[in-house]
């Protein structure tokens, strides 16, 4: 039933909202790597969504992931409807359509923060004994202090040149002793905090755009979220009311250690990952399926000298 729809919407691209066989097409804007639409029709109302199709296979692990938290009975994320790597350019996930508001900005009261806590907690009570549904490693994660300068050290190898600003820190990195910790255990991680993925719904917020997921380290999570781009603008005390609150809903001992350990490492990170936008981009190395804002440079080059800076008074 839904073929001729994909297949309208994979040669059409449509960019406004349209009407077509009976279905309203609205496109869903704010994402970078994916083609999303809220599709309606007279009882019917569901996500369609193309995504890249690389060695993350994307679709699948979002597909996973949704029928995984399905299996669980846990009710944080849309139910799946059907995935397609075969047919189209790009592979497709079909999903169901999450009422609830999106706002392009973090929670600006406790009640907010601590829903958007609940529901990581909540995700992360997934665990691989709880599923039949196999998942891969989450696309950026890692168990150890150690793992998580790998990652770093990964993206500036993607450079020609790091940056000099980069090399010192990685000297930085190296020169300081990180705590080690027994292998955390694997429980379901998003992997992308943006707050645009969050549904803000009652009682329990929601959250879609589950292309980078799998098992990982819920501690590296929180760590993400905390210096996500998303965030710039949270004060430190906010950051160590998440810390608390967070430790508050997990029975895991280590995980305020290791939350404290990932966050100056993945703001090394992040450095090194602007400074390949500012190399790639411009270079017709970074492809997505969403066209760049016309400022995307300044605002790229003003994130990575904030990531210094805040590199530079973490380490």
């Amino acid at each position: 039933m839904l073929q001729p729809l994909l297949q309208h919407l994979a040669q059409h691209k449509p960019v406004t909202a349209e009407a077509w066989q009976g279905w309203q097409i609205e496109p869903v804007h704010g994402g970078s790597n994916g083609l999303v639409y809220h599709i309606s029709g007279s009882d019917e109302s569901f996500a369609v969504k193309f995504t890249l199709r690389d060695s993350r296979n994307r679709a699948m692990r979002e597909y996973q992931a949704l029928c995984a938290l399905a299996d669980a009975r846990l009710d944080i994320a849309p139910k799946p409807i059907l995935l397609d790597t075969d047919h189209y350019e790009q592979d497709v996930v079909v999903q169901t359509w999450l009422a609830g508001d999106v706002i392009q900005a973090p929670p600006n009261n406790d009640d907010d923060w601590h829903r958007l806590i609940v529901h990581l907690a909540a995700i992360h009570s997934l665990t691989p004994p709880k599923t039949q549904v196999e998942l891969d490693r989450a696309i950026l994660n890692a168990p150890s202090a150690a793992d998580s300068i790998a990652l770093a050290r990964w993206q500036a190898s993607q450079l020609p040149e790091p940056p000099v600003e980069l090399q010192q820190l990685f000297r930085q990195l190296e020169q300081a002793n990180w705590p080690e910790w027994s292998a955390p255990a694997p429980a379901l991680c998003r992997t992308d905090p943006n707050i645009l993925n969050f549904i803000r719904r009652s009682p329990n917020w929601a959250s879609v755009d589950w292309e980078n997921s799998g098992w990982g380290d819920p501690a590296f999570e929180i760590a993400d979220l905390m210096i996500h781009p998303a965030y710039m603008d949270v004060d430190a005390d906010r950051w160590e009311w998440v810390i608390a609150t967070y430790c508050q809903h997990t029975n895991d001992a280590d995980a305020e250690q290791r939350i404290r350990t990932y966050y100056p490492i993945l703001a090394v990170w992040w450095v090194a990952r602007l400074a390949r936008y500012l190399y790639e981009i411009p270079n017709g190395l970074d492809q997505r399926l969403i066209e760049r804002p016309a400022d995307w440079q300044q605002s790229t080059q003003m994130k990575f000298e904030h990531y210094v800076r805040l590199a530079q008074r973490l380490l």
